[in-house]
């Protein structure tokens, strides 16, 4: 069977098929680059699955020192403006802090996630996350802070309760959100 095969199985609820994949997958470079060409194609399975993988990958292999380089970054990125099924935008969202983020890339990822599909999407947990990575935007392009502050900061008074969890996390990891956003910095 094959890959495509193997997530297409995925039923969006349970994950042990997922969690079988990923027990025989290697996390290499060509499972990456794999995963990331079924994330691209129109099929909310296969988004979803291929995305969690990725994911997965991520976060298990931090032990191992697994990363994304600058390529798969790159591509991973990319994928952000592909996908359209809510949950592989969540995926992507929670491994952005992971993926290097290029200079060159930054004013397009910002329009992005500011962007219909993101900040106001309808999923509370896309919105949730979405305000975690322009934080990290922020944080690694210092010049963003000054606009993406006061986002942060009437999301607070505007977002469903869950979406304003997030933003406290948030706010207590990037203390330069209160200081540019009131004006201070």
């Amino acid at each position: 069977m094959d890959l495509e095969t193997e997530i297409a199985a995925y039923d969006g609820r349970h994950k042990d098929v997922l969690e079988a994949i990923a027990a025989r997958l290697p996390p290499g470079g060509g499972a990456v680059r794999d995963l990331t060409a079924l994330a691209r194609r129109d099929d909310a399975k296969l988004q979803a699955g291929a995305t969690w993988l990725l994911k997965h990958f991520l976060e298990s292999g931090q032990e191992q020192g697994v990363t994304f380089s600058a390529t798969q970054s790159d591509a991973l990125l990319a994928l952000l403006g592909e996908v359209s099924h809510w949950e592989a935008r969540l995926h992507l969202l929670q491994i952005l802090p992971a993926l290097t983020l290029q200079e060159e890339r930054k004013a397009a990822l910002y329009r992005l996630l500011t962007g219909s599909n993101y900040v106001q999407a309808p999923n509370k947990f896309v919105r949730a996350w979405t305000y975690n990575a322009l934080a990290i935007l922020a944080t690694r392009f210092p010049d963003l802070r000054k606009t993406v502050a006061p986002l942060l900061i009437s999301a607070q008074e505007d977002e469903a309760a869950s979406v304003r969890a997030r933003l406290r996390s948030v706010m207590k990891a990037h203390t330069w959100v209160e200081t540019t956003g009131s004006g201070k910095a």
